[in-house]
């Protein structure tokens, strides 16, 4: 991982003391990201940590092997990771978002009798940040906070199918562990997929991240029209027949396009460019 930036960039005002102990100079560099500086360089990170070279890399390497930041190679800088994002979210638990999705979710698992979820992308796969179990016996393990790892979920699926193409290839250059032996793990299989997901505009998960929890989901769209986040359904495999997941896919479909009007989204924009 080698230092990224761009030719004539501005120094950063150095703070008048820098940290000096290894907890403390990581938690300074997590505490430069926010709302105005959302990326940075590893340049600009040490100039405006006033550390030296050498420590502001083994830092960052530190962080970014904790998922707390993440590299994008497109834009050649750091942002907040999944570790971080899955803490904002739990102290976050009654944001905008959360707060409209939830009736949503009541509603939706009234409707299917399954356990539903409000997911979000986080670099490694989908963070689930709410989420309403059924009051059947089968009850998958799902809580909020809890990162469905990898691309095999259907909330991974239907984020990346609608997520720009450097994050699909970024999703595609980590590790794919193939988690049962229905999960897809080739890239050419798995862009496949993500197109055909776009097309169709719904995912389906027949037991590829978890043998016993298939599900369907189904994408919500910010009023820029970008995928926002996903509603699924999880239902055990004897609850998901064919039949079954239409119905599903019907009831997740129609909740998704509740919450993305909610959010301001219109309907008559095609996200899939069709």
């Amino acid at each position: 991982m080698g230092e990224e930036t761009r030719e004539g960039d501005e120094r950063v005002k150095i703070p008048r003391e820098a940290p000096t102990r290894t907890l403390e100079k990581g938690l300074f560099l997590l505490n430069l990201f926010d709302a105005d500086h959302p990326e940075w360089t590893l340049k600009e990170l040490r100039e405006k940590a006033g550390l030296s070279k050498p420590t502001t890399r083994r830092l960052v390497r530190t962080l970014e092997a904790a998922n707390w930041v993440a590299y994008d190679p497109t834009a050649r800088k750091y942002h907040l990771g999944s570790s971080a994002l899955r803490a904002s979210y739990l102290v976050m638990s009654h944001s905008e978002l959360v707060r409209l999705a939830h009736p949503l979710l009541v509603r939706l698992t009234e409707e299917t009798t399954e356990s539903t979820s409000l997911t979000v992308w986080a670099d490694r796969g989908a963070l689930i940040v709410d989420t309403v179990p059924t009051e059947r016996s089968f009850k998958p393990f799902t809580y909020v906070g809890m990162l469905l790892d990898g691309v095999a979920s259907a909330d991974a699926q239907i984020i990346l199918a609608f997520s720009p193409e450097h994050v699909r290839e970024a999703a595609l250059a980590t590790p794919l562990e193939k988690r049962t032996r229905f999960t897809v793990v080739d890239p050419e299989a798995l862009r496949s997929k993500w197109d055909k997901t776009r097309r169709e505009g719904i995912a389906f998960d027949r037991g590829e991240w978890k043998e016993d929890a298939p599900a369907v989901a189904a994408p919500v769209f910010s009023q820029n029209g970008e995928v926002r986040a996903s509603l699924s359904v999880v239902a055990p495999p004897e609850r998901c027949s064919e039949q079954q997941m239409q119905g599903y896919a019907e009831a997740v479909r129609r909740a998704a396009a509740e919450l993305s009007a909610m959010l301001g989204h219109d309907p008559d924009v095609d996200p899939r460019g069709l």
